[in-house]
């Protein structure tokens, strides 16, 4: 395995991340990255795969747009890649796996290689615990989001237009609702699934705790 091309890339990463204030910056990368490596080793797949895509998943991606256009990101990736020194049919499987894992709603793929499995699963377990709730609440700072509304309900159904409205639209409280909570059925891997559902619980006892402070409990 080329251990100097995943460090070319993770350095490259960094770089170009930086540490920011919305939860999608080079710590989320560096999580991710190494939520992968433990999926990986526990589920098996092609490890180098498994790292160049947990570094490159949110290169295209940006919390302060509305929409994710895939076409921005690919051009995104494969200059980066360009540069990197990736080979023609690698940059390929790349550009197919952060595509298959991106969260669409109801319209969320199921990746094709156990690799995209796994960094999917390490993206999505960074959402569903304790730094979890901490990147919510930033993201809605950053964005201008309402952080609670009652009388603004979650959606229990999003299609992937719906979903990426509602980032603006709606509430970073009912953003656990309509998408963090859901979560842990959705899991590809074993591993994944048994720490989701053991994160799950701090925000479950968060959003209940939040409940009952907000009505003066």
């Amino acid at each position: 395995m080329s251990q100097e091309l995943v460090k070319k890339t993770a350095d490259y990463v960094k770089h170009h991340l930086g540490i920011g204030a919305t939860g999608h910056d080079w710590f989320h990368i560096e999580r991710v990255w190494r939520m992968a490596k433990k999926l990986q080793a526990k589920e098996g797949g092609d490890l180098e795969n498994v790292e160049l895509i947990a570094l490159l998943h949110d290169l295209g991606d940006s919390q302060e747009r509305l929409e994710f256009i895939k076409n921005q990101s690919d051009l995104i990736l494969h200059g980066m890649m360009d540069i990197l020194g990736f080979e023609p049919a690698k940059q390929e499987l790349i550009i197919k796996a952060v595509d298959e894992i991106q969260y669409r709603g109801t319209e969320t793929k199921t990746p094709t290689t156990l690799e995209a499995k796994i960094v999917q699963d390490a993206d999505w377990l960074d959402a569903v615990g304790v730094v979890g709730i901490a990147r919510t609440f930033a993201t809605g700072g950053r964005i201008k989001r309402v952080f609670h509304d009652p009388k603004r309900k979650p959606r229990r159904s999003l299609t992937e237009d719906d979903y990426l409205n509602r980032k603006l639209q709606g509430t970073s409280f009912n953003y656990f609702y309509e998408k963090v909570l859901r979560l842990p059925k959705m899991m590809n891997t074993k591993t994944a699934k048994i720490t989701a559902d053991e994160r799950i619980k701090y925000l479950e006892n968060f959003l209940a705790e939040f409940q009952k402070e907000w009505n003066g409990e």
